[in-house]
């Protein structure tokens, strides 16, 4: 909690510091194209998180769910992460999973595969592509600025625990073999939607600025999305995840406005993104019900 909310103070600071620049970007005809644009975009490759998710069921289960059906589950459940807490998504899923017949063993091994097999994928994705930047956003907020050094400890010790007891429940689960094809799909999965979801800020940073390499910037925001995942109590990692980019992007040599103004625009993208599949899902459900 203290994390978030030093994080939301950051955020502020950054808004307030270039606030007549920040809105001037931010209500640009441009830049608003490109933030709905990237909206539906996003909601397109939050599919592969799903697809990922339902191999790990797959795995224990077999296919008696169906992926349509737990392409559903997902999608009505996403934004219940804006809840407090930042779990309430995966609680929800797992309720839903469990009611349409899914074991409890299935959905263990598969919230377990999910975390931390997607840790590794951002964490890998961030340090290959944007290590230098995240260097020397370090050296410039420094280990007294607690946002991004807890959220970096954090993310390793939550892949290594989880990792762990993925081991161990595979073992007790007797699909160890399976379970390495399986860890290495999902990994691949993950891997795209980091890049994709890395290209939509692309997009947000060409609609108002030239500034940043394409894989930098790919980087940065699978790091800013790592961090916000793992820091607890900022639900869909609010605060936590602009704090991030703000210092990514500003590292990478982008004007601290247009780092604001890519940050906020970021989360409207995800959150309308959210939105739009938990929409897509409800229109889907009235209709068949109809």
């Amino acid at each position: 909690m203290t994390v978030s909310l030093a994080a939301l103070v950051f955020v502020g600071l950054a808004i307030h510091r270039s606030f007549g620049d920040v809105q001037r970007q931010l209500v640009s005809p441009l830049f608003l194209i490109a933030i709905l644009g990237c909206a539906v975009a996003y909601a397109v490759i939050l599919q592969l998180v799903a697809i990922a998710w339902y191999r790990f069921l797959v795995l224990v289960d077999g296919p008696s769910l169906g992926l349509g059906r737990a392409l559903a589950i997902f999608g009505r459940t996403q934004i219940y992460k804006y809840l407090p807490s930042n779990v309430m998504h995966m609680v929800g899923r797992f309720a839903l999973a469990r009611s349409a017949g899914t074991s409890n063993r299935a959905l263990a091994v598969a919230q377990m595969g999910e975390l931390s097999v997607i840790v590794l994928a951002a964490g890998g994705s961030g340090a290959l592509l944007a290590w230098p930047i995240f260097q020397a956003a370090y050296a410039r907020y420094g280990p007294g600025h607690p946002t991004l050094t807890v959220g970096l400890i954090a993310a390793g010790l939550l892949a290594i625990a989880f990792g762990m007891g993925l081991l161990f429940r595979f073992r007790m689960a007797d699909i160890g073999g399976r379970a390495l094809i399986t860890s290495a799909e999902a990994f691949f999965l993950y891997a795209l939607f980091f890049m994709g979801n890395g290209f939509l800020i692309v997009a947000l940073v060409r609609a108002i600025n030239d500034g940043g390499h394409i894989a930098e910037l790919i980087g940065i925001g699978a790091t800013a999305w790592l961090v916000g995942f793992v820091v607890p109590g900022a639900p869909g990692g609010l605060g936590v995840r602009e704090a991030v980019l703000i210092m990514g992007l500003t590292a990478a040599g982008l004007p601290l406005p247009s780092a604001t103004a890519v940050a906020l625009g970021n989360r409207l993208v995800t959150v309308l993104g959210d939105c739009l599949v938990a929409l897509a899902e409800l229109v889907l459900r009235k209709g068949k019900s109809a």
